[in-house]
């Protein structure tokens, strides 16, 4: 009976043994787990100039706070001291971004895959925290912006360098995920004929090349052989402009001069179409602006802007040629003077061209309206005024999605896509706010498409009556008003019909536009409605 009691307590007491032990190694598991991540030297390492400071910035579900040891020349440690991300996937980048940024010495790097959100937090909070004790944040890739947060910062293209550029294919084995996706951009290969989808242009554009041929652009992999291909002429070669980074650095060697060079002469030099030295020069991984005229266009406010905003809109914009030297210009010189009603200002007043005259791509041949061709102005309408994500998501956000190849090695797409296209960025970051966001935009872009096909026919039916006031005789002093209100309703309208998000990047600014339009249009419609018969008008 004795032994039976012995053997009961024996085991009593090894269960209770086991018990503890699984409650202390419990606590100690749970110690290290929550211990913050750090990535750095060590302690001893670290000289006595070293600041320890804290940032903080806006996670997905909460702040995040991390705690940096740096000095002018180095960070020396980072830890993230406390997030409330989401357990397996912000927690993630929590633990193992922070060695990214020490090995780098920069937030200049891609954020972890599937967690971009927590990624730019940490780099915000980084910035911060740095910026907090009077360190030169631009030394580790950011710069301050509007708002107080952190962009990541470009860098500006070194010019009359001696450099060539170094080709995709160049690349192709040393950042294979970034080529191939890169070339996967030859999918997106359909043209749709905007003279045949919209016939009010033939008349709208009448005098210049887009009425000849007007086709939608393809995939980056064809920018060459679209603008090659065209109908529309081109003699000189300041219409490569965006098309091949061959001419973006011959500009950069020569300056202005390139642009009137001939067109054919230049295309014996073309080899990429839109590749990697333009968005990174040759230096893959940084964000470089290697167009000039777009440094000049946003001006101090370049180091407010984030990179990727930067090198998108670099091709992205409302650009003219200048009149005297036939060079790419942009008519703004800040973020505040992008606005559409800045820039129809600036190409109204004489003053600013050197002729005195104000800008005109060509005159209407019937008409005698001095019109203006906009281009594709997503990066005005995109940062412009009333837009709902400005100062949230990137053009990369939403049109580069993160990859991760199949050795698990995280990289951006190089393969522009919609984010209607990207299921995972939707699920998991859009629909934090839009039960349906593809429904939503299919919505504002079927109701802008139907507004700006209805405005397109009344300014049609504005340049029909306004061709017959000339015809019949009108003087130029009787259809002058008339005339500037035509070319101001044409290119608020062509404002939205060339921007290729049809009112999905800013659907505030899109309809504002179109309000203009039709406005400016209607005024026209109705001055021409009330000239005097031609033998009651002293000027006939």
């Amino acid at each position: 009976m004795k032994k039976r009691i012995d053997r009961e307590m024996v085991m009593d007491l090894i269960a209770l043994t086991m018990g503890l032990v699984a409650v202390v190694f419990g606590v100690i598991f749970g110690i290290i787990r929550n211990r913050p991540a750090a990535s750095g030297v060590k302690a001893s390492d670290i000289p006595a100039t070293a600041q320890t400071l804290t940032g903080t910035a806006a996670g997905r579900n909460g702040d995040v706070t991390v705690e940096v040891i740096a000095d002018d020349s180095m960070i020396y440690q980072v830890k993230v001291i406390s997030h409330q991300e989401t357990e397996g996937i912000g927690s993630v980048a929590a633990e193992k971004f922070p060695a990214s940024i020490f090995s780098a010495q920069s937030v200049e790097i891609d954020g972890l895959s599937g967690a971009t959100i927590t990624s730019d937090a940490i780099k915000a909070a980084v910035m911060n925290a740095l910026k907090s004790g009077g360190i030169d944040a631009d030394k580790f890739g950011s710069a301050p912006a509007a708002d107080g947060t952190s962009v990541l910062a470009a860098k500006k293209v070194q010019t009359h360098s001696g450099v060539t550029v170094i080709h995709a294919d160049d690349w192709k084995e040393q950042y294979p995920n970034e080529y191939n996706t890169w070339a996967m951009t030859a999918e997106s290969d359909e043209i749709e004929d905007y003279l045949e989808s919209y016939p009010m242009l033939r008349t709208l554009y009448e005098g210049y090349g887009f009425a000849i041929d007007y086709g939608s652009a393809r995939g980056h992999f064809y920018d060459v052989k679209d603008i090659e291909a065209t109908g529309r002429p081109h003699s000189l070669a300041n219409c490569w402009t965006c098309k091949t980074p061959d001419f973006t650095n011959m500009v950069n060697e020569m300056g202005v001069e390139a642009y009137q060079l001939s067109w054919t002469d230049v295309q014996k030099e073309i080899v990429d179409p839109i590749s990697c030295y333009s968005c990174h020069a040759n230096t893959p991984g940084e964000i470089t602006i290697t167009h000039t005229y777009w440094i000049d266009a946003v001006g101090e406010d370049f180091d407010r802007i984030d990179a990727a905003n930067l090198a998108c809109g670099q091709c992205h914009n409302e650009y003219y040629f200048a009149p005297d030297t036939k060079a790419t210009t942009i008519a703004h010189n800040s973020l505040e003077s992008m606005d559409p009603a800045a820039i129809l200002a600036f190409f109204n007043d004489g003053a600013n061209f050197s002729n005195g005259v104000m800008f005109a791509d060509w005159t209407n041949p019937r008409t005698g309206v001095k019109q203006i061709k906009v281009q594709h102005p997503e990066f005005e309408t995109f940062l412009g005024k009333g837009s709902q994500h400005a100062n949230d998501f990137t053009c990369a956000d939403c049109h580069m999605p993160d990859a991760v190849d199949e050795n698990g090695n995280p990289y951006k797409s190089h393969n522009l896509i919609s984010p209607l296209d990207n299921p995972e960025l939707i699920e998991n970051t859009c629909s934090e706010c839009h039960a349906d966001l593809v429904k939503e935009v299919k919505e504002v872009q079927e109701a802008v498409e139907a507004r700006t096909n209805e405005i397109g026919y009344k300014l049609q039916d504005l340049t029909e009556k306004l061709a017959s006031a000339v015809e019949s005789g009108y003087s130029d002093t009787d259809l002058a008003q008339i005339r500037f209100l035509a070319r101001d309703a044409q290119f608020y309208w062509d404002f939205v019909f060339v921007e290729n998000a049809e009112g999905a990047h800013n659907p505030t600014l899109t309809y504002e536009c179109l309000d203009k339009a039709e406005e400016l249009c209607s005024k026209a419609l109705a001055l021409i409605d009330a000239l005097p018969p031609l033998e009651e008008n002293p000027a006939a």
